[in-house]
């Protein structure tokens, strides 16, 4: 296992650990858990997928080399590709079918969820989890089996982006009252779109390559969504 990875990947996922255990407080009764679960949970987390990935990516064809061409190319090529692609899916597929009401919830919970928790959380965390530990353990399973190369990524990238992509459903609850089907389609569609274009980016480009594209898929959505949010509440 490599201590560097595993040392620096941890260390990295405890902002977002922080960010969201405030922004979490919005929506958590205190009697369903505790402050210190919540953290301890968190932390587990992060733990867990750190070590998975120190574990892991050393024996895959996998490289985490920083390199300033490749960062720039996956990491802000990729990142551009993504934000557009989930913008055209949100506003021309979704927001079309919402009501006022559900809009409203909508961007409700992702303004009081908080810029901060999204990039640092789900532009750090989330790819520690589904790309640091899920792809490349998956990557890894199928190099043992004999598939490599093209084959092997690309089953790596569905299964992770898939997985990504499950997780958030629950949570459409915490988002809508009455959420409808559209909500659900486009929660799958859109976190397997994010998947695929981030798994690309940690297989070509490294951890920090994913982290960039995920972050400004975030940063390019915000001001956008702080305008429409504005213009609902007027």
């Amino acid at each position: 296992m490599s201590w560097l990875y595993f040392i620096t990947v941890f260390l990295i996922c405890l902002p977002g650990i922080y960010f969201i255990y405030h922004s979490e407080k919005i929506y958590i009764e205190e009697d369903d858990v505790t402050d210190s679960q919540r953290l301890i949970a968190h932390g587990l987390t992060a733990l867990l997928f750190s070590t998975l990935g120190a574990y892991i990516v050393p024996k895959t064809e996998i490289t985490q080399t920083i390199e300033g061409s490749n960062i720039l190319l996956y990491g802000l090529g990729l990142g551009i590709i993504c934000s557009i692609g989930h913008l055209f899916l949100y506003y021309w597929y979704l927001v079309p079918k919402l009501t006022r009401k559900e809009y409203l919830e909508i961007e409700t919970h992702y303004a009081n969820t908080g810029i901060l928790s999204r990039v640092f959380y789900g532009g750090v965390l989330e790819e520690v989890i589904f790309r640091w530990g899920l792809l490349s353990l998956f990557l890894w399973l199928f190099q043992l089996i004999g598939i490599k190369d093209i084959i092997g990524g690309i089953l790596a990238i569905g299964i992770s982006s898939t997985l990504f992509a499950v997780t958030h459903l629950p949570s459409i609850k915490l988002v809508a009252s009455d959420p409808r089907t559209s909500v659900y389609v486009y929660t799958m569609i859109a976190n397997v779109w994010v998947g695929i274009i981030v798994g690309v980016a940690f297989i070509q480009g490294s951890l920090l390559a994913a982290i960039m594209v995920h972050m400004l898929f975030h940063l390019t959505w915000w001001p956008i969504q702080r305008k429409e949010y504005n213009k609902i509440l007027n």
